[in-house]
């Protein structure tokens, strides 16, 4: 019986007149459903490519799918062989705030410590020291970590190395578990005051964000049809965060329905009656017709407004751990608040913040927003 071996290729580029100076060609086989190699040719333009090396480190990524493979591959592979195929096929599924994050931890740190490196080499004791130098805090280690350790993960599951177990399990990052900043949660008479010392639109940012416990990407990403003011329920569709729409909740139970309190449904319905455009967005600048910036809208009008109530420490989280808080203080039973955060598993809610919407919900959630909604 004979056996097609699967061949280490690396490309081959040429240089090819244009009318009007020059081109490179990329040429390199690909495999079809059938067993048949077939020439593929890709053409890049030479004032973006100058050299072949421009070219060469543009294919590289793709190279590394397309040998990922061959034995030859599997020996010589180094972590910066998946990096190149991660930032191919899994970086561009997703969301936009985990793409920062991620792109910026490789490009800066794990790309130019490691991408020479042979994945066998990639020990947690190298890791672990090499952590332990890096000039930023312990959450920021422990996300580089758990991005190393992702990596080593994706290496086994496109057969790299074998299947076991990864050696950054191994690697504790001290001081990582801690919450380093404090909660500040405020009672619902500090939240009245604040609510009524803020102007228009900033007051019904933070009454929406107390009253329902809603993130500041989910309240700055509603817009008016995610509401249903005649059953008096929400519906979250997307989140705006980073500068950006994102058109899918945090989680799958993040976009569940929500109740709303009649009073938080009739100051939504005036306040849609004074604005003066008609974008989709719920709290939108009539000049730029997109959702207001969580940071700026924080410092510049609700921080200096807490600061004057004597509040210190406030952030726009404060108003969903003061909703939990809130809720806890109610006898709120522990799954109603899981259902009304939308958190995906009661741990989450209990530990961390100290789906069918039912008339219990409903109750639950008056219970706090009746507190904070005085008139």
């Amino acid at each position: 019986m004979k056996f097609n071996r699967e061949r280490y290729q690396h490309g081959s580029v040429r240089k090819v007149p244009r009318s009007q100076g020059f081109a490179w060609e990329f040429r390199f086989y690909s495999t079809a459903p059938d067993g048949k190699r077939k020439l593929k040719v890709q053409t890049f333009d030479s004032v973006k490519y100058p050299t072949e090396r421009d070219v060469r480190k543009a294919v590289e990524p793709q190279l590394s799918a397309l040998n990922s493979g061959t034995l030859a591959a599997k020996i010589g592979a180094t972590l910066g062989t998946v990096i190149d195929r991660y930032m191919v096929e899994e970086f561009p599924s997703l969301r936009h705030s985990t793409q920062t994050t991620n792109k910026s931890l490789i490009d800066l740190h794990i790309r130019p410590r490691w991408k020479d490196v042979k994945l066998a080499d990639v020990t947690a004791m190298g890791v672990k020291k090499w952590l332990e130098e890096l000039p930023f805090g312990a959450a920021s280690k422990a996300r580089t970590r758990n991005m190393v350790s992702k990596l080593l993960d994706l290496a086994m599951l496109w057969e790299y190395i074998p299947v076991a177990r990864n050696p950054m399990q191994l690697v504790r990052v001290k001081g990582s578990t801690k919450r380093l900043k404090a909660i500040t949660i405020i009672t619902p008479e500090q939240f009245r005051a604040l609510v009524a010392e803020l102007p228009e639109p900033y007051n019904l940012m933070v009454l929406v964000c107390g009253c329902l416990g809603l993130r500041v990407s989910e309240t700055l990403g509603l817009k008016w049809q995610d509401f249903d003011f005649d059953a008096y329920t929400l519906s979250i569709g997307q989140v705006f965060t980073h500068g950006r729409v994102q058109n899918t909740p945090k989680t799958d139970a993040s976009g569940s329905e929500i109740p709303v309190h009649p009073k938080l449904c009739k100051l939504l319905r005036e306040f849609k009656t004074r604005q003066a455009h008609e974008w989709p967005w719920v709290f939108a600048s009539a000049k730029t017709g997109s959702p207001y910036s969580d940071s700026t809208s924080l410092a510049k009008h609700i921080k200096p407004a807490a600061m004057r109530l004597g509040i210190a420490n406030l952030g726009w989280h404060t108003f969903r751990h003061s909703y939990k808080s809130w809720m806890a203080t109610a006898k709120v039973s522990p799954a109603q608040m899981k259902d009304l955060m939308r958190h995906s598993d009661i741990e989450t809610t209990m530990n961390v913040y100290g789906k069918t919407l039912t008339p219990e919900m409903r109750a639950a959630n008056a219970t706090v927003a009746e507190q904070l909604l005085v008139g």
